[in-house]
């Protein structure tokens, strides 16, 4: 206690903490997988020969003449990606029929054989150059499995052909974000998963490999939500590694690639701000699915869609009631300003609240002079140190008496809450159990806007 109040004292008259923060609790993100958490959302853009035949999965059969996209447009794609708030974006290469989108020299089975461009054009060039235009990530997309090439039936021979395809992708198109591997149809076929992971870890060390992938995990549906507990640390071959999920969903209902009576399947508003408040809201990474139609742009309606969703998400988040409040703590860490509650005012400023070594338990007060009305709970855990909180609670004070509003468990990157609007001038975040130290960067209040829209909570 008297070594507390010296460097309370301390920190007071030199106003410089002497206080260590926290140690990190591994594993904890890379850089790389830190900033991909920290975009929150990607694009995923299903284009190729199947865009021109109405179909999902083509058998690998389709002649290279029916590729010929009229306006082929990816500047389009990254402008609009960039405009509602997605931070990368994800190009299909090869899909499971085997074509592919660049002039590939080593096989016959891509877009050098179609009439798009006179067969010298590059898709993938294309839609490389608009991301670094628009300031968004690029990555790719290349399915394992190959309904196409011949080779597919002799393993050894088919992880060369793969291989070929990955050196190329990842030597001829600038820096790359993400790779993204698909493990569908896969079943009884022996790949070269290391050989694949240390081509691209070779020629681009900061790329994520995601999915059939040590780096990002699959979060198991295509339905865009992630589950109520989010843990990014997982057991992988006997170690504990950071292996974080991304919430992969297409805009119209179970459809990846364009389909021309495909509009009907567009999703709701109210459907996305769903799967926002069920993925980003849980602590994972979106990535949104949206299909270039056969003119080679964005359609029309969806573009229309994702700047209404991207406008409701803007207003909900717009103003944070609690940078008003008068900010108090349980427990601050050596009582220095450096990790005082009031660090949780500002997203992204590198600062956080955190207690004392063996306090894993406490909470965060927020007073207001009057009531304040809210129906959104937004709060952020320091990940870079680590994910630690298992439990958590939402507290507000009425009537003298402190009633739970929320009971929940992770907090993650970002976890944000629905709630009735509820009127109250004091909130308690309290963590109720917590592997180690708490850590939280954030802590945000909101009311939505509009009020008519009504969102799921399950």
């Amino acid at each position: 206690m008297a070594l507390s109040i010296f460097f309370s004292l301390l920190c007071s008259i030199s106003g410089v903490c002497k206080v260590d923060p926290p140690q990190p609790l591994p594993p904890v993100p890379s850089p790389q997988q830190l900033k991909w958490h920290q975009l929150e959302m990607g694009m995923f853009c299903h284009f190729g020969i199947n865009t021109f035949h109405n179909e999902e999965w083509t058998d690998g059969s389709k002649p290279p003449e029916t590729f010929n996209p009229t306006d082929f447009n990816p500047f389009q794609w990254a402008e609009v990606a960039k405009q509602v708030g997605m931070g990368y974006l994800i190009f299909t290469v090869k899909h499971h029929d085997g074509f592919v989108l660049y002039p590939t020299q080593h096989t016959e089975y891509c877009v050098r054989n179609s009439p798009w461009k006179g067969g010298i054009g590059d898709a993938v060039k294309e839609v490389s150059e608009a991301c670094k235009k628009a300031g968004i990530k690029f990555g790719f997309y290349l399915s394992p499995w190959d309904r196409h090439d011949h080779r597919y039936n002799d393993n050894k021979a088919y992880d060369e052909y793969f291989k070929s395809l990955l050196r190329e992708l990842l030597t001829n198109y600038g820096e790359v974000f993400e790779v993204w591997l698909d493990g569908a149809g896969t079943e009884g076929h022996t790949y070269d998963w290391e050989g694949y992971y240390s081509l691209i870890k070779e020629l681009q060390p900061d790329a994520l490999i995601a999915i059939c992938g040590p780096d990002i995990r699959w979060v198991g549906n295509e339905d865009g939500f992630a589950p109520e507990s989010v843990w990014y640390v997982q057991e992988k071959e006997g170690k504990r590694v950071w292996w974080p999920p991304e919430c992969d969903v297409p805009i119209r209902k179970e459809q990846w690639f364009y389909h021309t009576d495909g509009e009907k399947r567009l999703l709701s508003l109210n459907s996305l701000l769903n799967i926002y408040y069920r993925s980003v809201g849980r602590g994972a990474v979106l990535l949104l699915n949206v299909s270039p139609d056969r003119s080679g742009h964005l359609p029309e309606p969806d573009v229309k869609r994702l700047l209404e969703w991207r406008a409701v998400i803007s207003e909900i988040f717009k103003d944070n009631l609690a940078i008003s409040a008068k900010w108090s703590a349980s427990n601050i860490r050596g009582n220095c300003s450096e990790f005082a509650p009031d660090n949780c005012r500002f997203e992204n400023d590198g600062k956080f609240w955190t207690t004392d070594d063996g306090v894993k338990k406490g909470y965060i007060a927020l007073k207001f002079e009057k009531p304040i009305g809210f129906d959104r709970v937004v709060i952020k855990e320091h990940i870079e140190l680590g994910q630690r909180i298992t439990k958590h609670s939402v507290w507000i004070k009425k009537g003298g008496n402190w009633e739970k509003v929320i009971n929940s468990t992770t907090i993650g990157y970002k976890r944000i809450h629905l709630l009735p609007e509820t009127k109250c001038k004091e909130v308690k975040i309290q963590i109720d159990e917590s592997l180690e130290v708490p850590i939280i960067e954030f802590v945000g209040l909101y009311l939505s806007s509009p009020k008519d829209l009504k969102v799921s909570k399950k």
